[in-house]
């Protein structure tokens, strides 16, 4: 590290509630390691994050727009394409992420990867098992609201024992006596779709990937229950088209999550065979339910990830 010049922690550019506690949380560490360190988002905060920062009394993070001529460390992403623009341009010293690896670099740096089920489990270890730096409970509480989320309240498959633990003793320090019950409330702060456009819908949490010559992005949402997604079916679908033909992706998802019935439905425009292919079920207008899925990253991305780069 170097304290010659400000390190910028940023997340990626649809930032969620991991991706901007683990930024906050790890900048707080690093400057109690006596480094200059500064939280950043790479995006618009959404309505859970908002309510998370209000909950424990936490700043936004600086935007930032640009990470030309930055020095940085990245959370919860290592792709070039989900980074802050001009990446190409910067000096990156770290990275901490529990994401599929997709990252190049011209020389060593501290990669700290782990298939766990938040970035904010590995921020929130650091804290827990270095003496030398104090875990305050509002950082403690930030950590924890960021576990909570990216689990689905430990209802997602990426969800690990050291997460349940690592939360635990978060909550204790945070003060939070029922986590399934804050947990669910900070689900619900986006879970209702109403008042939003299609297109702020699909995007809201939307991540591009490429397979060879192939662009394909891939949007979620959480709800609780289905209902308001098969009122507004049509319109979203036309949502995905639109954005399909603007960006020229080869295939565009909305994953609908529904994190009390534990299942997803798919909504996509594209070709048809890459999805039945990938999951093995045949689509039906430009939809597929999948009983069980609730993880993008786990159980969405390898599926595609296997079919689109044949």
């Amino acid at each position: 590290m170097t304290k010659e010049k400000p390190i910028y922690v940023v997340g990626h550019k649809k930032p969620d509630t991991d991706s901007i506690c683990s930024a906050i949380a790890y900048s707080r560490y690093l400057t109690d390691k006596g480094e200059k360190a500064v939280p950043c988002r790479a995006g618009e905060l959404n309505e859970e994050t908002k309510f998370v920062l209000k909950a424990f009394k936490e700043k936004s993070p600086l935007l930032l727009s640009s990470a030309k001529n930055k020095t940085l460390v990245l959370v919860d992403h290592n792709e070039a394409t989900q980074s802050p623009d001009h990446i190409e341009e910067a000096e990156i010293l770290e990275v901490l992420d529990h994401h599929k690896i997709s990252f190049q670099s011209e020389k060593p740096i501290f990669f700290h990867s782990e298939p766990i089920g938040a970035t904010a489990s590995i921020v929130a270890k650091l804290y827990l098992y270095d003496k030398t730096v104090k875990l305050t409970g509002s950082t403690a509480g930030i950590l924890l609201s960021a576990i909570l989320s990216d689990t689905v309240v430990f209802r997602s498959p990426t969800t690990t024992k050291q997460d349940v633990e690592i939360a635990g003793k978060l909550a204790r320090k945070a003060g939070i006596k029922d986590m399934e019950r804050f947990g669910l409330e900070i689900k619900r702060t986006k879970a209702s779709l109403a008042g939003k456009s299609a297109e702020k819908i699909i995007t809201s949490d939307l991540k591009e990937y490429e397979f060879g010559r192939k662009k394909i992005a891939l949007g979620q949402v959480e709800v609780c229950g289905l209902e308001e997604i098969k009122t507004r079916e049509k319109e979203l679908i036309e949502g995905l088209n639109s954005l399909a033909q603007k960006k020229r992706y080869n295939l565009v998802l909305l994953i609908a999550t529904d994190i009390l019935a534990m299942g997803s439905e798919i909504l996509f425009w594209g070709e048809e065979k890459y999805i039945e292919k990938a999951f093995g079920k045949k689509p039906h207008n430009h939809t597929l339910y999948l009983k069980g899925v609730m993880s993008r990253k786990q159980q969405i991305v390898p599926p595609l990830t296997k079919v689109l780069s044949r």
